[in-house]
């Protein structure tokens, strides 16, 4: 590999794992919004619980996408 496309796979690695931080982010503001609103007794998720369940549901969609195949 030549140091440049070494380089651009790092800075893309960063994006993605930055991105799915901000995905974490967004979804524990979603959740702390929403879920009163539709379940009075809704917990408030803190950041890691988000990004926990961020993984949890990618994981359970990539097995739904491969029993659907």
């Amino acid at each position: 590999m030549s140091n440049t496309s070494t380089s651009s796979c790092i800075v893309i690695m960063v994006i993605l794992i930055a991105l799915s931080f901000l995905k974490a982010w967004v979804v524990q503001l979603l959740w702390n919004w929403l879920a009163p609103i539709f379940w009075t007794a809704a917990p408030i998720l803190t950041y890691w619980q988000a990004f926990g369940a961020c993984i949890l549901l990618s994981i359970v969609g990539s097995a739904f996408r491969s029993i659907k195949s």
